[in-house]
């Protein structure tokens, strides 16, 4: 219980401190009755309750907006012991953590944008079984060195065919292989290839405990969203086993990514983006909880018991986080987010 109210209270600490960060200036002034009559408008926190799978709801609703750069020295929940886990590690373990960025250079901060975040309790008669801090938009880096995670993260890869067949080492007795990557190469090399990628383990197994690498989930294939139909069944004879593919990895260590862009990038400017990401949360429970889906109010996500993140595909089946075939096999630097010359640890 302790756990679960102390993270409650962190979460609203947070949107005070991005609530109280803007300044406002005003004064009291009278409206005649005609005026008053001209006036809508809303609360600026509203309650909502829910109920669903015999578990109660309370949503704290702050309708604001919120651009926050921050940074954590380390960012660690859900330290317990849990059974299939090695010792002494945590369901969200993330070192120098930080939301959005900045350019050391010019001063300039590039903030991690919120959409009206909520709070949310879950109870289970009169105890309190979880808490989530939500929003209805994000977007901007999240960065940190990554020892593990616990949720459901959801990650889009694309790349031409040039690059994916450099990446293909086949044995010289692998005709297939060869034919595959001379294929990709050369009739495909200028096709934009992409593949769905979420938390793994080093067998290519979903895993959303404790996940340390992220990949393509045994039997995810290739496709080339504006091939033909052809293109795409010759591609869907190829899955990915065992983190491989055509000779290829398909699974890499989350300790590689030292930034991922939550939302979509203008392709020729990688610090503004040009959509959000929806659906996103941060939660604890002390029990598997379901939590009703922000974008379709008819499905619900299985929060594990613990420290759980969510950062699910959008309702058209685009991911949160987009990245280049490239940054996932070379890793994608950390974003400067320390102004005064160090890019983390501030």
């Amino acid at each position: 219980m302790r756990p679960i109210l102390g993270f409650a209270k962190t979460a609203l600490a947070l949107i005070c401190a991005g609530f109280i960060s803007s300044t406002a200036h005003a004064r009291m002034v009278e409206l005649e009755d005609s005026e008053l009559s001209e006036v809508t408008g809303q609360a600026f926190i509203n309650l909502t309750t829910d109920s669903a799978n015999g578990i109660d709801f309370t949503r704290i609703n702050f309708g604001m907006d919120i651009a926050t750069q921050l940074n954590i020295k380390k960012m660690q929940l859900g330290l317990y012991p849990k059974a299939g886990e090695a010792a002494n590690t945590a369901d969200i373990d993330i070192n120098n953590f930080a939301l959005g960025s900045v350019n050391d250079v010019t001063g300039q901060v590039n903030p991690f944008l919120i959409k009206n975040p909520f709070l949310e309790l879950a109870y289970s008669g009169n105890k309190v079984v979880g808490v989530r801090l939500g929003f209805s938009e994000a977007q901007g880096y999240l960065s940190g060195d990554i020892n593990r995670v616990t949720g459901n993260i959801a990650v889009d890869l694309y790349g031409k065919g040039s690059y994916l067949a450099t990446q293909m080492s086949c044995a010289w007795y692998d005709l297939i292989c060869a034919g595959a990557r001379g294929l990709v190469g050369g009739a495909y090399a200028n096709s934009n290839f992409s593949a769905q990628a979420q938390l793994v383990n080093g067998s290519g197994d979903a895993d959303p405990s404790r996940a340390t690498m992220i990949g393509m989930v045994d039997g995810q294939k290739l496709s080339i969203p504006s091939g033909s139909g052809f293109d795409n069944f010759l591609l869907s004879l190829f899955s990915s086993s065992n983190c491989e593919l055509l000779s290829t990895t398909t699974c890499f260590p989350l300790a590689n990514y030292g930034s991922f862009p939550i939302g979509k990038l203008d392709t020729n400017n990688n610090q503004q983006f040009v959509s959000a990401a929806k659906g996103v949360f941060l939660s604890m429970q002390s029990q598997n909880v379901q939590w009703r889906d922000q974008q379709d109010a008819g499905k619900f996500i299985t929060a594990l018991a613990g420290a759980f993140m969510n950062i699910p595909r959008n309702a058209d089946g685009t991911a949160a986080i987009n990245t280049s075939f490239q940054e996932a096999f070379n890793g994608i630097p950390r974003q400067d987010t320390c102004l005064g010359g160090a890019d983390r640890g501030c």
